[in-house]
């Protein structure tokens, strides 16, 4: 008896069930990737996703996210008060991005104040931004410190002025004693509340977006999402080729 060679129908379906299978396994688990990342993004919200912050120190290396360098502790109770370059923290909540270095900062009369060399800031105690005071208001220029000793004072380089109880209007005079000047607090944790706000400079939402769009991982990024959509397209070819070739032959002959 001769042996019969398979034919190329049959030698195709060989090549393409391991490779159907393959690429299967791959793209089941980057489509699995996708639609769970996609869940998590449309209740973000409830998950409070888009509030909780990343605290791997990797994770901010790797969006170049890095502490500030320049800080502040003014106020550690009831509520934590830190500038750090030209922002104003409130706890872990970013109340004020000042126009420059942020001088100092203070309560006042149920107000938050804070002070860079050519702006006032004024804020409720819960760090909304109520007034902004500069030169064309009348505020003194190249304000170089603020103090607080019954009224609030400013220190200048062309002298000493106070406010009056409105904070209004500014008046250069001479105290009748020293000025207690807003310093930060000695012996705070600087590197801990820096940390703190770096990691409130990046939440895990932002992290599930890139991730699920392919930013996460640079330019190779849409080079991976094309590589997925090309694996899907080869995958329904490849099914709809295998299946139609194993369909009993009463079935096919029923299609003619």
């Amino acid at each position: 008896m001769t042996r019969k060679h398979p034919s190329f129908r049959v030698k195709l379906l060989r090549q393409l069930r391991p490779w159907h299978r393959r690429i299967g396994i791959f793209s089941t688990l980057l489509v699995m990737f996708i639609a769970i990342s996609g869940v998590l993004i449309n209740h973000s919200n409830h998950l409070a996703l888009d509030s909780a912050q990343v605290k791997q120190s990797w994770l901010l290396d790797y969006y170049g996210i890095k502490a500030p360098t320049e800080i502040s502790i003014y106020q550690q109770s009831p509520h934590k008060l830190v500038s750090a370059g030209n922002q104003v923290w409130l706890d872990e909540q970013l109340i004020l991005e000042a126009n420059s270095l942020v001088l100092a900062v203070t309560a006042y009369n149920n107000m938050l104040v804070a002070v860079d060399a050519s702006h006032l800031y004024l804020m409720s105690a819960q760090g909304d931004l109520l007034e902004t005071q500069d030169s064309a208001t009348g505020l003194p220029p190249h304000i170089q410190s603020l103090g607080l000793q019954q009224h609030l004072w400013l220190k200048t380089q062309s002298g000493l002025f106070v406010a009056d109880s409105d904070l209004i209007d500014w008046s250069e005079t001479q105290p009748l004693a020293a000025i207690p000047w807003v310093k930060a607090l000695d012996n705070a944790n600087n590197a801990e509340v820096a940390e703190q706000i770096r990691s409130s400079r990046l939440h895990w939402e932002r992290v599930l977006l890139d991730l699920h769009s392919g930013r996460f991982f640079g330019s190779f990024g849409p080079w991976l999402m094309d590589l997925v959509a090309l694996s899907l397209i080869i995958m329904s070819l490849t099914g709809c080729y295998i299946w139609l070739q194993q369909k009993p032959a009463k079935v096919r002959k029923r299609k003619k």
